[in-house]
């Protein structure tokens, strides 16, 4: 299904198409999407319940078909396009009492097998009682799933997820009864559940949320002398946050040196590259260019020593890509735009898309935006459509959506009909993610 909707959307986006996309042509955009998928007119027609005739009048433009919120909104349905790219204004409720936001998060917790914290959770965390290793070896095993469900989806849905896991594990670990070496492992699994219920919050554009969770996961280190490696990630999650306010550069650059001191002589390569990287921002953004210079060689220093076997579950994500990543917005900010498109396009050549979809789809908006102000639109236009194309699995990432619309913003006030049109078109599927 989601391929159906990637090729639909990018459909949608094509140059043939853009122009009737943009306007909101219901007529045009259903007859593209269908013939995308290969359909015919019988077809659609029978997957929605309405007669080959009325699939014909609707996309000959008829002003009553056109009208006909009913028909829209199950063509849509079939058709897997927002129902606002059909001239709708909002979707269709679902069942009495519900409206979308409930639809998709009941259809995403009850569409994959064991995704809600107590199915993910052993009993005795849910409902706490006895403890021992198999519940925490369980804890583990729920918490790499959950980091799966991130590197795939992340957002707003999963958070919903971590939020309630890492709140019965507090729970467990008030309430519950365990060996004192059983406490320390259940104190590691429950700060590092909620320094990642942080980051899935800010992932969601939730900043008060996010920083709420990184502050409970360093308290609880300070206040159990455990989870030492959750107390470095909320520190280096927290400098990510500021690092993407230009007024908290110092700020940032001072919680990644909180992280590093946190870590000690546990702090791994890949550890003491990725705050590099963070403090290179952080100095770029005060125009220190000598200073984010040297932060930037030093982390590319540490990532070539590479990973060692027991590196943390959040510092997995950590590779070329994303120092690639990092030095485009170190170059952006000291003004240095040639230097800028080369990163944005070495990040996106070595990201794994596969892997870590969201991601990706990050260093196309960036790479978008890049070549947008460098004036090379038309490839602007095709590196950002192939990440618009995948906002209906992303859109629950906030930062993707946001950089995104940034980015089809910039190509909207350029002179450039293609670029304007485009960005037309991609602000409305950007708006009904």
């Amino acid at each position: 299904m989601a391929d159906e909707k990637a090729t639909v959307v990018a459909a949608l986006l094509s140059p043939e198409h853009r122009t009737a996309t943009a306007a909101g042509d219901a007529g045009s955009v259903v007859r593209a999407a269908r013939k995308a998928l290969g359909w015919s007119q019988g077809e659609l027609a029978s997957r929605v319940g309405y007669s080959q005739a009325t699939i014909s009048r609707l996309e000959r433009g008829s002003t009553r078909a056109a009208q006909d919120a009913v028909l829209l909104a199950d063509v849509a349905d079939a058709l897997g396009v927002p129902p606002a790219v059909l001239g709708l204004a909002t979707a269709r409720a679902g069942p009495a009492g519900t409206n979308l936001d409930d639809v998709r998060r009941r259809d995403f917790l009850g569409g994959a097998a064991a995704l809600t914290a107590a199915a993910l959770l052993p009993q005795a965390i849910v409902s706490p009682a006895a403890v021992g290793q198999p519940e925490i070896d369980q804890a583990w095993r729920a918490l790499e799933r959950l980091f799966e469900l991130d590197d795939l989806q992340g957002g707003a849905q999963v958070y919903q997820v971590a939020d309630a896991m890492a709140t019965k594990l507090g729970a467990a670990l008030n309430q519950g009864r365990f060996t004192a070496d059983v406490g320390r492992q259940l104190a590691g699994v429950a700060g590092t559940t909620m320094e990642h219920a942080g980051w899935l919050a800010f992932d969601a554009g939730q900043n008060a949320a996010a920083r709420s969770w990184w502050l409970e996961t360093i308290h609880l280190a300070r206040d159990l002398g455990e989870a030492p490696t959750a107390h470095v990630a909320a520190l280096a999650s927290m400098s990510l946050q500021a690092s993407g306010d230009p007024t908290r550069a110092r700020e940032a650059s001072t919680l990644a040196d909180a992280a590093r001191t946190a870590a000690g002589g546990e702090a791994t390569p890949t550890l003491l590259s990725v705050l590099a990287a963070r403090e290179a921002v952080a100095h770029a953004q005060r125009g220190d260019a000598v200073a984010a210079k040297a932060a930037m060689s030093e982390s590319r220093r540490q990532l070539d020593h590479g990973p060692r076997a027991d590196e943390p579950l959040w510092l997995q994500f950590w590779s070329p890509a994303d120092l690639a990543c990092h030095e485009t917005r170190v170059a952006l900010a000291l003004g240095h735009p040639g230097i800028a498109e080369t990163s944005a396009r070495a990040a996106l050549a070595t990201a794994d898309e596969r892997r870590f979809p969201r991601n990706h789809a990050i260093y196309s908006a960036r790479l978008g935006s890049v070549l947008a102000r460098r004036g090379q639109l038309d490839e602007a236009i095709s590196v950002t459509a192939d990440a618009v194309k995948r906002i209906d699995q992303l859109s629950g990432s906030r930062r993707i959506v946001a950089d995104l619309t940034t980015t089809v913003d910039h190509l909207g006030t350029r002179s450039y009909a293609p670029a304007q049109h485009f960005a037309t078109a991609a602000r409305r599927l950007l708006a009904a993610a």
